[in-house]
């Protein structure tokens, strides 16, 4: 099963406070059957100003520490992302985080 719109990465916007409740998530995760997540913090410019390369490394670091503890649960990214000026720009360039680095956007209008 896949998760596609989880706010788990500790310490990014309004998803999980810290380290110990993103890892109790990732738990209840794997319990409820869930394999894959796509990790998918807001881009809003001016309010979260996450860009698609501070997703990626957020994911890598809870990857890490989700190997540490032993928690089989496989994470992609993504974004919550809210309609604003030079969307598509940002999505050419990279700044966007796509589904799982595909053709697809979680995209959350006003």
């Amino acid at each position: 099963m896949i998760d596609l719109h989880c706010h788990m990465l500790p310490g990014i916007d309004d998803g999980a406070p810290n380290r110990e409740v993103a890892l109790a998530m990732a738990r209840c995760a794997v319990k409820d059957g869930i394999t894959t997540v796509a990790c998918t913090p807001h881009i809003y410019p001016g309010v979260y100003d996450n860009t698609a390369a501070g997703i990626r490394g957020a994911i890598a670091r809870f990857r890490h520490e989700l190997a540490k503890n032993e928690i089989a649960l496989t994470l992609v990214e993504g974004a919550d992302v809210h309609l604003a000026p030079h969307l598509d720009a940002g999505i050419r360039d990279g700044r966007i985080a796509t589904l799982a680095g595909s053709r697809y956007l979680l995209l959350e209008p006003p």
